[in-house]
Order: C-alpha cells, then structure tokens, then sequence
C-alpha cells in the first residue's frame, strides 16, 4: 500500500466519521431548537405572481371602489376593511409563530397556526371574491362553456345550484375546481377554516357574511341574485386557465 492510497484511505474515513457525528448530533436536537422556517410568500413564484396581497402578504387594495347598480362605495369600503383586519391578524400569527417555542405539549403554538389557517384563508378569500366582482355583466365566455357541462352541466344548473349554495352558508360559497378528481364542485364553507376542499383552487367566491351586503341589502337572496349577474367571467377564465389539468 503506498502513501498516497493511506491518505486518501485516511480522508475518506475522516469525512466519514465527521458525517456520523453530524448525524448523531442532529437526531439528538429536539424540534423545537431547529430554526423555524420562513413563512412569508415569495412575490415572484406561484399562481399569484404579480399581484398584490395574499402571496407577498401585503394589502391589495379594491379592484373597483363602487359598483353600480350592485354594491355601493361605502359597502365595498366597510367590506375592504374586514379584510385589512385579517391580512394584520396573519401577519401577527406568523411573527409570533417565529418566535413561539414548539415543544410539545403547547397549546400557545397549536392556536396559533390555528389562527395562521384561518386568517390566511380570510385573507385569500377575500381577495379572490373582490377581484371576481364585475362592474357590469359579463358575457360567459365560450372557453367555459366546454368546461362547464362537463363539469356541472348547463351554466343556469350551475347557477341555481350556486344560489342554494350561497343561502344556506353562513360564511362562504365557492365554486372550486380539484385537481384529484379533475372536476368542478360548489361548496359551502361555515366559517374561514369550516368547510374547506383540501387541494382545490377557487374560480368562483361569494362572500355571504353580512358584512359583505348589509350596507345594500337587507334580503341576503337579493344580494346573491346580484352577484351571480356581476361575475367577472373573464377573470374566472383566467384562473381555470391557470390550474387546469388539460
């Protein structure tokens, strides 16, 4: 055996015992000493690239202060400030989860990715229901047709079906599509973190809280009415676009 295969017998088993001790030293940390991760968004990646709000977790501001004829500029402007409220509840529950410890058992940590779930949710919904809101009608676009009779059926099924939705919630109503079954679904959702469809991205929101049609409405069907007439078809295209499978 010559010096020069000692040595590099002798480096090999350096790096391998370094590596051992590595490995051992870092089965014997426990969770809650490794550094939290980051839990901001990143403006430049995902199906929110561009735009304001949820993804860089800033406050994106109203796509159109006052609707005509649907919602007036004092609803949209009390309506845009429960949302402000939960983009600050969201980042508070995020500040604080970087610097709560997380040994188990620990209740204070639990609430609070608790409360992380449903202010990101509150903070995401919203956005997706003002930006899907239309100063006047809009035509339903062909490229949706396809899609919606092989989904649901006929756009006026889908829409009947969507107002029983939108009555009966108490929060929420979407329209959703799932990737897993590659289909279209309308939900109902309770509250921010009630009723969610894991996996699925959302084309259609109508906020049914009474915050959100009060103002303008007393009757909370004729609020409904209105928005199913005051869909952004477009924008709803765009986000089907975005998420179908093909």
């Amino acid at each position: 055996m010559n010096d020069d295969q000692v040595t590099r017998r002798s480096f090999l088993g350096t790096i391998t015992m370094a590596s051992t001790t590595l490995m051992i030293a870092d089965r014997g940390r426990t969770f809650g000493e490794l550094p939290p991760p980051k839990e901001t968004g990143l403006s430049s990646e995902g199906l929110l690239e561009g735009l304001p709000g949820f993804q860089p977790r800033t406050i994106a501001p109203l796509p159109h202060e006052e609707l005509p004829g649907f919602l007036s500029r004092s609803q949209l402007a009390s309506h845009h400030s429960e949302y402000v409220k939960a983009v600050r509840a969201l980042k508070t529950a995020e500040e604080a989860l970087g610097a709560t410890d997380r040994a188990a058992p620990n209740r204070t940590y639990a609430e609070l990715r608790r409360k992380q779930v449903e202010t990101a949710n509150s903070m995401l919904l919203h956005e997706f229901y003002f930006r899907n809101l239309a100063p006047e009608k809009v035509e339903f676009p062909r490229y949706l047709n396809r899609h919606m009779g092989e989904h649901i059926g006929s756009l006026d099924s889908w829409t009947a079906d969507f107002a029983a939705c939108a009555l009966a919630a108490k929060s929420w109503a979407a329209l959703v599509y799932d990737p897993y079954d590659d289909r279209w679904h309308n939900v109902v959702m309770d509250g921010d973190a009630e009723g969610t469809w894991i996996g699925a991205n959302p084309l259609v929101v109508c906020d049914v809280c009474e915050h959100a049609y009060t103002t303008d409405y007393k009757k909370k069907e004729d609020y409904v009415a209105k928005f199913i007439e005051r869909v952004d078809w477009n924008e709803v295209a765009a986000r089907y676009k975005k998420v179908d499978r093909m």
